[in-house]
């Protein structure tokens, strides 16, 4: 008589116990689905901070390419108006000529003393196209009270706490002093027509944006600026378009022009770079958190079953069986936990890709490119590592208490 090989239907065994007892498995399911919840969203709120910066950064300050006279970046703490770039209109075509430009924007920054209605202090005068800029530096998008400043015309627009601290409003008028390119003394009279509010406190309390054409007359620069920030269609490969619009510009210049990347003009960009392993350590304990608390839950719910696994060895269950069991129990709820957590965390994600998560108040207190609004990114591969990492944290939290369940004798297991 053939001996006939025993099969225990272990997945559908597994599936029947996760199932009949929903209140430990919603406990369990719960700390899984909290965990992968955390991972996927926490993924997105890093990398959307992480952009945040770099947006800001790349469109107030250094673009993704930055055209200036040589030696200007040495000396740019003390915006030197002497190094400049000459010949604006025969340059702004050819770099705008090159493929991989999106849009190239001349700006003049100068230092001024600013006298409004009762008191002065210095400030920045950004000198821009303000048609151009639309998409960019967005000025439309920071005239909070009022209008723009019109190309032709001797407008300005403050910052809001800036015309706080001068005591000046809409409508008012205020003189302004500053060096022009022949280190002489300039200085303008313009009527005030919006105030800005950009949500970022560098920006608000320090600047005055002006149109292009005026800076340029206040400053002593006709057909001229101090830089020219370049956009790329891929930003990812600015340090190639820089080296192109060199070679495009050699000789079209009297003067010598440094042509930088966004990776080669400060600090921010390498910054970011040494901070995101940092933020690699902080997603790791994130993860390191949620495999502890799916482990002492799946301890718990493990080790309270006891008594039922050693029915289930005075039953005839082999050993290798049991522990094949409760291995796929904790893949089955890691599954649950997984597509549950999976979803939650990617509905907030996207929700809040959306409309934003408003974080004035605190950048108001950081000295940073830094908008009041923060955007996460979310992305599907968010969710695939998370979930992966639940399933897997579940799977093998479930190692030690299947260890723990079979090294007791049926007998043992029954006393409990």
């Amino acid at each position: 008589m053939s001996s006939i090989k025993r099969r225990i239907p272990l997945r559908r065994l597994a599936w029947r116990n996760t199932l009949r007892n929903k209140r430990r498995t919603l406990l369990t399911v719960s700390a899984v689905m909290v965990a992968v919840a955390a991972l996927t969203y926490g993924q997105a709120h890093i990398n959307g901070l992480l952009d945040n910066v770099l947006d800001t950064y790349a469109r107030t300050e250094s673009g993704h390419v930055r055209i200036r006279e040589e030696g200007y970046t040495e000396r740019a703490r003390f915006l030197p108006l002497h190094l400049n770039i000459q010949r604006l209109t025969d340059l702004l075509p050819v770099v705008r000529s090159n493929p991989g430009v999106e849009e190239a924007l001349p700006r003049i920054r100068t230092a001024v003393l600013v006298d409004g209605a009762s008191s002065n202090r210095p400030g920045l005068l950004l000198g821009i196209d303000l048609a151009r800029e639309e998409g960019y530096l967005n000025p439309s998008a920071m005239a909070a009270v009022g209008r723009l400043p019109e190309p032709g015309r001797p407008e300005v627009m403050v910052g809001r706490e800036f015309a706080e601290e001068l005591q000046v409003n809409v409508g008012d008028t205020i003189t302004l002093l500053g060096q022009t390119a022949y280190r002489s003394l300039g200085g303008a009279r313009l009527a005030v027509t919006g105030l800005i509010a950009s949500g970022m406190a560098y920006f608000d309390n320090t600047f005055l944006i002006a149109p292009l054409d005026q800076v340029q007359a206040m400053v002593d620069l006709q057909d001229a600026t101090t830089e020219i920030v370049v956009f790329a269609m891929d930003p990812e490969r600015a340090d190639e378009l820089a080296q192109d619009i060199r070679g495009q510009l050699e000789g079209l210049s009297a003067n010598s022009l440094e042509v930088l990347s966004w990776r080669d003009q400060g600090e921010i960009v390498r910054m970011l770079d040494m901070v995101k392993p940092v933020l690699g350590v902080i997603l790791f304990l994130m993860l390191l958190m949620a495999c502890l608390i799916i482990i002492n839950t799946m301890l718990m719910t493990v080790m309270e079953r006891t008594h039922e696994f050693g029915m289930q060895a005075a039953l005839g269950m082999r050993r290798s069986d049991l522990v094949k069991l409760i291995l796929a129990e904790g893949v089955a709820i890691g599954l649950l936990g997984a597509i549950a957590g999976g979803i939650l965390g990617s509905g907030v994600g996207i929700w809040l890709e959306y409309s934003g998560i408003n974080i004035t108040g605190a950048t108001r207190a950081i000295d940073l490119p830094f908008q009041g609004i923060l955007y996460p990114d979310w992305k599907f591969s968010y969710v695939l590592y998370a979930a992966a990492a639940g399933m897997f944290t579940a799977g093998l939290a479930a190692i030690y208490p299947a260890w723990r369940a079979v090294r007791r004798t049926p007998a043992e297991a029954l006393r409990g």
